[in-house]
């Protein structure tokens, strides 16, 4: 009687054991479905932008967070660019110029504008290059990559809208004059 005892106690030990390590991997495993729903969005974020064109990369700077790795809502105090200030400074923000050649022909403002709070509420970026040619494809650049990063877009008049869960909404447009070719970009806090 003691021998069957025994050999019930360590069954059932060994059932437990079993039951245990069994529930650990399927934690695990739903654990890891969850990070690889995660990772494979980053990983397309991560792809348009390696694949995005020069102008795209030098201006996002990364595909981390909504814009060069802040998010809206960030106090202003945390911004620290490595670009240099643009000429004119607005009155609730912080303005940055990023030059892509020698010519002051091709270039990018990139405005960071704060709250009543004094938190990042609104980037603006006003881009211009020396030729018209240049505008279509940096826009399909920048379009294909948004898209990627924040989902599909959808057409208001001339803006292309994306409406980013993390209630931000990203507006493209076209802004070219005959003798001023540029794109207006645009990532605003939703309320």
């Amino acid at each position: 009687m003691v021998l069957i005892f025994r050999w019930l106690t360590s069954l059932f030990s060994i059932l437990s054991i079993i039951l245990f390590l069994s529930s650990c991997g399927s934690a695990n495993e739903n654990t890891s479905e969850n990070n690889s729903a995660i990772s494979e969005i980053e990983r397309k974020s991560q792809d348009a932008w390696q694949s995005s064109g020069e102008i795209v990369q030098k201006i996002t700077l990364n595909s981390l967070g909504v814009f060069r790795g802040l998010e809206l809502g960030i106090p202003m105090s945390t911004i620290h660019e490595k670009i240099e200030l643009a000429e004119n400074q607005p009155k609730n923000g912080k303005s940055f110029t990023i030059y892509f050649d020698e010519t002051d022909l091709n270039f990018a403002d990139i405005t960071y504008s704060s709250d009543g709070e004094n938190n990042l509420s609104q980037i603006d970026i006003d881009l211009f290059v020396e030729e018209s040619s240049q505008v279509k494809q940096i826009i399909g650049n920048f379009s294909t990559y948004f898209n990627a990063k924040f989902g599909a877009s959808r057409t208001q008049g001339n803006l292309t809208i994306w409406d980013q869960q993390q209630k931000a909404r990203v507006s493209l447009e076209n802004v070219s004059t005959s003798k001023d070719p540029g794109i207006k970009i645009i990532f605003k806090k939703n309320n």
